[in-house]
């Protein structure tokens, strides 16, 4: 129950269950992204994951934040994303396995190394969490 009510309170407005569970899904994986490629959460970080996830999805949402999230940046900061963290987002998220598909609960255990070996992820360059394994 407690589960379904935080589903339910991220997927405010979503009718269909599936897709609420689809969203829900969507956005835990997300943060265990984060944690896989290295990157934090500066505006930077978040639209090279953007560009990962619109590689892998094909989301909308994910298009409309990877167009207009560097429209906030400084010129330094939209030259890195450009020269590095998006390459490096798209190149990422075409060789990597499909991360919604993932039951990265399962493998909390696991050095994070392997996990990412397996899925074939790679650090971001220039993300600012410090790469574990």
């Amino acid at each position: 129950k407690q589960w379904y009510q935080r589903r339910v309170a991220i997927t405010a407005g979503v009718e269909d269950p599936e897709l609420s569970y689809v969203m829900t899904r969507y956005r835990e994986n997300h943060d265990f992204l984060h944690t896989l490629t290295g990157a934090g959460v500066t505006v930077a970080e978040e639209v090279a994951l953007k560009w990962f996830e619109l590689t892998q999805t094909g989301l909308p949402m994910c298009a409309l934040s990877a167009v207009f999230g560097p429209l906030q940046l400084t010129k330094t900061e939209r030259r890195h994303l450009l020269s590095e963290q998006i390459p490096w987002a798209v190149a990422c998220g075409r060789a990597a396995t499909f991360y919604m598909n993932i039951h990265f609960e399962e493998m909390l255990e696991r050095d994070i190394g392997e996990v990412r070996r397996m899925m074939r992820i790679s650090v971001m360059p220039g993300g600012s969490l410090t790469p574990l394994g």
